[in-house]
């Protein structure tokens, strides 16, 4: 397993390639988005449970995650939930200059690209998944929502999978977040795959076992 950080592109990332094969390898790619007061490094464990010869992506938010003045860790894509103002405009347009640029450096064949997230991650997700002019295979929503208040056009491609996983017991993001997603999506003819487990705010092996499934589909 290839496990390196970089700094040079719209957004620091972690890449993580549990094939080992070198970055001139074309593999599919799949972009996994943390949540606030993560950063960088907190999914990257994830991918050899949920790899089937992909590469793996997982950008560093660019908002410094601040629960008091004067006190922070972790980082954040947006404040509050769901976004205030447009604290998330500037994390929209870094995070789709990032996915163009790792396009562009790592070879990925054409369409096979997931975008994914986790809480804050997966609201960014949808955001970015539905926006960017990359041809994407899927979009993979853990425990997230949609943004209601600035939507992507989810008729301008109904047909792109969505994957919506999340936790009966989320205290954090509770439920009703992912029924009010699904419902929203089916109303623009987006038809999500989606899934409600026994957990609470976090992933477990059940979770990620429905994930690689859906990887393998979207991505075959």
């Amino acid at each position: 397993m290839t496990l390196t950080r970089h700094d040079d592109l719209a957004l620091r990332y972690v890449l993580n390639v549990p094939s080992s094969k070198p970055d001139d390898a074309e593999l599919p790619l799949v972009i996994v988005m943390h949540g606030r007061g993560a950063d960088d490094n907190d999914l990257a464990d994830l991918a050899p449970m949920i790899d089937d010869g992909y590469r793996f992506v997982f950008p560093n938010a660019p908002k410094k995650f601040e629960p008091m003045p004067g006190y922070s860790f972790g980082y954040s894509w947006f404040d509050g939930w769901p976004p205030e103002g447009d604290s998330i405009v500037p994390s929209r347009e870094k995070l789709l200059a990032l996915i163009d640029e790792l396009v562009e450096r790592y070879p990925t064949p054409e369409g096979k690209l997931v975008v994914a997230g986790f809480s804050q991650g997966a609201l960014m997700a949808i955001d970015a998944g539905f926006r960017t002019k990359q041809k994407v295979a899927g979009i993979v929503v853990m425990s997230g929502a949609v943004y209601e208040a600035d939507m992507p056009d989810l008729r301008a491609q109904k047909e792109l999978p969505v994957l919506l996983i999340h936790g009966t017991q989320d205290d954090m993001v509770p439920v009703i977040n992912a029924r009010r997603t699904r419902h929203i999506l089916e109303e623009h003819g987006v038809m999500p795959e989606y899934h409600e487990l026994p957990m609470g705010h976090h992933v477990t092996p059940e979770s990620m076992l429905v994930v690689r499934e859906f990887l393998r589909r979207v991505l075959k």
